[in-house]
């Protein structure tokens, strides 16, 4: 079967094309093993049974629409497509779709092609503000922007403090990245466990053990390992300093990805909260919580509990590492944390238990405390009265159904201003759209 390449062929069209294809062997369509068998080397006038029972990859499937359209091989395909979009795509364009696709290569070729943005490579990219050196997730690309011209060493102009390349990348890329050049901060080598450096650094310059870096953070909010922490602290670092974008802990950072390292802190003294304890397990510490102020039971990840004085801050960092308008019931569920579930359960009043289990899919308890209080939704906060607008930004379809089946407002208002039916629609969530519409 031979085909015709579109003028402006779309490398992103002919993936999905291959896709298909092997998505139709597997299904043993009779007109895609019948392309197969006469666009594939290796099935050429095999049988169509032979065909159907053969291994087919996707590198198979691209193949075979690589020699329909003409050419050998897929590479040489796509080799075609990218000279074509280089001819008449748009370069900004271009650079991005190579950029976001991690192909080295390509970007190579376009510099070559459109050696004028080398002398751009180092501006700040809009929106983010980060030169585009500080988001390389391959060696490769690190290698291909640094010919360019590239500085390893760029920083964001991120308001709250600019972030670098050695302070997101993976480990192995971080090597690779300052085998290349980069420079290791006290924030990178906390980050990164370089305790040797790390030491280094702060004997020079002993005031760095509390240095401000991206967002805000200090040393000890980026510390990877409890020996990392452990020398920070021991050196002069405040254990509860907040950064400046998420007005945040180093353990409220860390209760997401380091819980062991944020459980040393906690035995270090650290400020602790109630949807801390629920995130680390500590069901000593969570009971320490309630009994020193039971309406801490009450507390979600929101601007009602975590409000930003700041003016330009991003919100709590329990956003990123808990969840958006979780709750400390919600916090102990998801983790396993049953213990810790129950007694918050048994210490909070009607109201808290019965948005919980809205949350969380518990019927029985939901049911009960309707038969009980059948008004109790009206007498709900106004912030209790907003979830599901919260489920709906979550995009938590039963939860959101859940709360609209028991009486909860369709029309509250959440993140943004946003309604629910703003928040279905954005996510694209047919079925929430068409739940909620089923109650306005």
């Amino acid at each position: 079967m031979k085909r015709q390449l579109p003028s402006e062929p779309n490398l992103e069209q002919l993936r999905i094309q291959a896709k298909e294809l092997r998505k139709a062997h597997q299904t043993a369509d009779p007109a895609a093993l019948q392309r197969i068998r006469e666009s594939h080397p290796r099935l050429a006038n095999a049988a169509l049974e032979e065909v159907r029972s053969a291994e087919f990859t996707l590198s198979d499937a691209q193949l075979v629409l690589a020699r329909e359209y003409g050419f050998a091989s897929w590479p040489k395909l796509k080799a075609h497509v990218e000279a074509l979009a280089v001819e008449r795509g748009d370069p900004l364009e271009l650079f991005h779709q190579a950029f976001k696709a991690d192909d080295a290569a390509r970007v190579r070729r376009l510099f070559a092609r459109f050696p004028e943005f080398k002398a751009r490579i180092n501006e700040p990219l809009p929106d983010c503000g980060d030169p585009i050196i500080t988001m390389a997730r391959s060696r490769e690309m690190i290698d291909v922007l640094v010919e360019a011209g590239a500085d390893i060493n760029a920083k964001s102009n991120w308001w709250a403090g600019g972030f670098g390349l050695l302070h997101s990348a993976k480990p192995d890329l971080a090597q690779h990245a300052i085998a290349r050049g980069a420079r290791v901060d006290v924030h990178a080598a906390a980050r990164l466990g370089l305790i040797d450096e790390l030491r280094a650094l702060i004997s020079a310059r002993p005031e760095l053990v509390n240095e401000r870096g991206g967002d805000g953070q200090t040393p000890l909010h980026f510390a990877s390992t409890i020996e990392v922490a452990r020398f920070l602290l021991d050196h002069g670092a405040e254990i509860d300093p907040r950064d400046v974008d998420h007005e945040s802990t180093p353990a409220q950072y860390m209760t997401g990805d380091r819980k062991e390292i944020a459980r040393f802190l906690v035995q270090r003294g650290c400020t602790t909260d109630i949807l801390m304890a629920a995130a680390l397990g500590d069901a000593e510490l969570a009971r320490h919580h309630l009994d020193r102020d039971p309406e801490c039971v009450r507390v979600r990840v929101s601007d009602e509990y975590f409000p930003m004085v700041g003016g330009k801050n991003g919100g709590t960092i329990y956003q990123w590492t808990l969840g958006w308008y979780v709750s400390a019931h919600q916090v102990a569920k998801s983790l396993g944390h049953d213990a810790i579930y129950r007694l918050l359960m048994e210490r909070s009043p009607a109201d808290v238990r019965f948005v919980a289990a809205l949350w969380l899919g518990d019927t029985e308890t939901v049911s009960s405390i309707l038969a009980a209080q059948p008004n109790i939704v009206a007498s709900l906060s106004a912030a209790d009265r907003r979830h599901v607008a919260h489920a709906s930004r979550n995009n938590e379809t039963a939860a959101a159904t859940r709360m609209l089946a028991a009486g909860l407002p369709v029309d509250s208002r959440g993140q943004h201003g946003a309604t629910p039916l703003h928040w279905a629609a954005w996510h694209g969530n047919r079925d929430l759209v068409q739940t909620i519409l089923r109650y306005n």
